[in-house]
């Protein structure tokens, strides 16, 4: 009925529509093929009226879902805007505010993630694909993480599939980059278990992918988190939360990754991170059973650790027995059952060190790498003291040297010495030498120095610290390119050798050194984020004379010149005074004020200039261009990503007139900025001419 109704009462509509704007219509006869006609003219106009709605509708539509998406890429980019500005004034309010009690560690991390932030924004982060051993990728990460979490307590588990092989070739450097921010996430929510797994998609093909778990073991709601790669500041606590986060998907993304955050079927958070990577054959991990079975006790503090050094070591073909810390205290198990004893090195009391002196089990003393650094004299008695996270290569490996060590005392044969060359083996860390400054370094001139260091950061501090001693200083950005340095030129003073590097580790050449006698005169001096006894250990086998713990300090530096290198020229006190590098403020440029923020990290400081140089050396050309256009949200916009920085670097004067062209915006006197952005273009010109002048002392 509805079918027949409808075209007559459209006819009718159309009709009145008709009447109502005085057109003529001929009356039309009910019969024949007129009436025919007339409904045939009606149906093509109903069908055009129709289709023009339906264009008219989607048009409409289209429009809408343009804006919205315009307005959501606008919001994005401002928040970013808002986070760098906010990041900017936060250190520049640090650094302002002389009694802050802000230390060293918070303003370098904050200039750290600055400098990445702005590298990231001017698409400067560089890929590269280089071999690395995991092992030493995550003895980075661990070092790293410590040296940001201080004061509190975490337990870190690195559960790696066997399938993984054991070198990738990957772009490593940022991938520690990523692993670190996401760590540093979970233990700023308070995550005291975190569990990262390894896992690979393939055991044969070439171009695998390699999966990254992070699980936070927190109860973290990722839908009512909203983005949680959304950097959001907290004027509350004056913190940029997932800031971190946002660094480390950016750059997942730029390394043909990606990074998504999840909740598992615990609704524990939980991030997986994926890359491309190709596995070296010759280096395929192979599950190899111990020709020997032993009967291994693991006692540790932690529950989820004894479990996994449990299943690494049943995995092996070991027979393995778990006792708590509680019940182990409680009630003493018989020792002289088991081959191998893993015990946590605050368990050895006094009843237990009595009964293992009295048994041949081999004991591996163990800690956490992030607890408070404490001495137990008690687990001196261990034959080996490793610190965890473990991996399994590092349990092969420590049941490997339990049982050489074995082999050597049956057969009352002692250690090979091992050869670190003719130069001094200092085994302490360094104490600092008081009043150091850079221009003291001129003391040591004209000696030859070899960096083995793969991290372009750390070149710059390194050389940054050394920029006025006139010494001569060679980089190598990996082992092999340090062996092929000294195949050319053998007359080097001393070698500092990086560990976690990618095509050869500092073990690697630190050995193939050793075995050169050519070099037996150079020490050898390790640089590590994870200065752990283990790794310590191994640095001094692989035939390393001291270390120093990164990040570099000048102090330390400087001790490690008195020791190893004679000096060729004590410089008048007065010689070294003039040598100070004094702070002048430049035209335009508050220099005082810029570094201060680094915690005087001149080094650090220039790379911001650097950075905000050749991010915004012409943006009074946009400025222009966007008056010119009458775009004044795009300008205020861009005014609040400069804003911070400009403070950041010293700028003062600069910092006032963006501040006020943001304020004249908002208050929509329009007519006012056009003088403004004139008076920013003279400024900028002082400030860019400044930095060069800086640049080039």
């Amino acid at each position: 009925m509805f079918i027949k109704i409808f075209p007559l009462t459209l006819l009718t509509s159309l009709y009145l529509y008709a009447l109502e704007l005085e057109v003529t219509v001929p009356k039309v006869k009910t019969s024949g093929d007129d009436f025919i006609t007339w409904i045939a003219i009606f149906g093509l106009a109903l069908i055009a009226f129709f289709a023009l709605y339906l264009s008219s509708t989607r048009a409409e539509s289209i429009k809408k879902e343009f804006e919205e998406r315009e307005e959501e890429e606008k919001k994005e980019i401002e928040s970013q805007d808002k986070i760098l500005s906010k990041m900017g004034e936060s250190i520049y309010d640090m650094a302002k505010d002389k009694s802050a009690k802000h230390s060293e560690t918070q303003l370098l991390a904050v200039t750290t993630n600055l400098i990445e932030f702005l590298r990231i924004k001017s698409k400067k982060v560089v890929v590269t694909h280089e071999k690395l051993k995991i092992s030493n990728l995550l003895n980075d990460v661990s070092g790293t993480l410590k040296a940001n979490i201080k004061y509190k307590q975490l337990e870190l588990i690195y559960d790696i599939d066997p399938s993984v092989s054991k070198v990738i070739t990957s772009d490593t450097l940022n991938l520690s980059k990523i692993l670190t921010n996401i760590l540093i996430y979970c233990v700023d929510k308070d995550s005291r278990y975190v569990t990262l797994t390894i896992d690979s998609n393939s055991l044969t093909s070439k171009n695998d992918q390699l999966f990254f778990t992070i699980n936070s073991h927190l109860q973290i709601d990722v839908e009512k988190e909203g983005d949680i790669f959304d950097s959001k500041y907290n004027e509350k606590t004056d913190t940029y939360e997932s800031l971190g986060l946002f660094i480390a998907k950016e750059l997942s993304l730029l390394i043909h990754g990606d990074l998504i955050a999840r909740n598992n079927k615990n609704r524990e958070l939980e991030f997986v991170f994926n890359i491309p990577y190709i596995y070296e054959e010759e280096t395929k991990t192979e599950v190899k059973e111990s020709s020997k079975k032993l009967n291994i006790l693991v006692i540790d503090s932690s529950q989820n650790t004894a479990e996994y050094i449990a299943s690494v070591l049943k995995n092996l073909g070991h027979k393995t027995t778990i006792i708590s810390a509680k019940e182990y205290l409680f009630d003493l198990p018989i020792f002289y059952k088991f081959d191998v004893i893993f015990l946590e090195e605050n368990l050895f009391v006094d009843d237990v060190v009595m009964q293992l002196q009295r048994v041949e089990s081999q004991i591996v003393a163990t800690y956490n790498i992030f607890q408070k650094a404490q001495e137990f004299d008690n687990s001196k008695i261990a034959d080996l003291k490793v610190s965890k996270p473990l991996t399994h290569w590092q349990i092969e490996n420590i049941l490997t040297q339990l049982e050489r060590d074995k082999k050597e005392r049956e057969s009352n044969r002692q250690t090979t010495a091992i050869n670190s060359g003719n130069a001094l083996v200092h085994r302490n860390s360094f104490q600092m030498t008081r009043n150091v400054t850079l221009g003291k370094f001129v003391q040591f001139q004209g000696k030859k120095i070899l960096l083995v260091e793969d991290n372009l950061i750390n070149q710059k501090v390194f050389l940054g610290m050394l920029g006025k001693s006139k010494m001569q200083i060679k980089v190598a950005n990996n082992g092999q390119e340090a062996l092929d340095i000294l195949a050319e030129d053998k007359n080097f003073d001393i070698i500092f050798m990086d560990i976690n590097m990618p095509v050869m580790d500092g073990y690697t050449a630190s050995v193939k050194i050793r075995q050169n006698s050519d070099y037996d005169d150079i020490p050898i001096v390790a640089l590590s984020a994870l200065t752990s006894n283990d790794e310590i250990a191994k640095m001094f086998t692989s035939g390393m004379n001291a270390y120093i713990a990164k990040p570099l300090k000048k102090e330390i530096l400087f001790t490690v010149f008195l020791i190893f290198i004679e000096n060729t020229k004590i410089p008048h006190a007065k010689e070294i005074e003039s040598d100070e590098n004094k702070i002048q403020n430049l035209d335009g440029l508050n220099i005082e004020l810029g570094i201060s923020k680094t915690a005087y990290n001149d080094i650090f400081y220039k790379e911001i200039l650097i950075e905000f140089r050749d991010a915004y050396q012409g943006s009074d050309v946009m400025f222009k261009k966007l008056v010119d256009d009458f775009r004044y949200e795009q300008l205020r916009i861009l005014c609040l990503d400069i804003k911070g920085l400009s403070g950041t670097i010293g700028a003062e004067d600069l910092h006032l007139i963006i501040t006020q062209i943001i304020k004249t915006i908002i208050l929509k006197k329009y007519d006012a900025v056009p003088t403004l952005v004139e008076k920013y273009t003279q400024e900028l010109q002082k400030v860019n001419a400044s930095i060069e002048k800086y640049l080039s002392t």
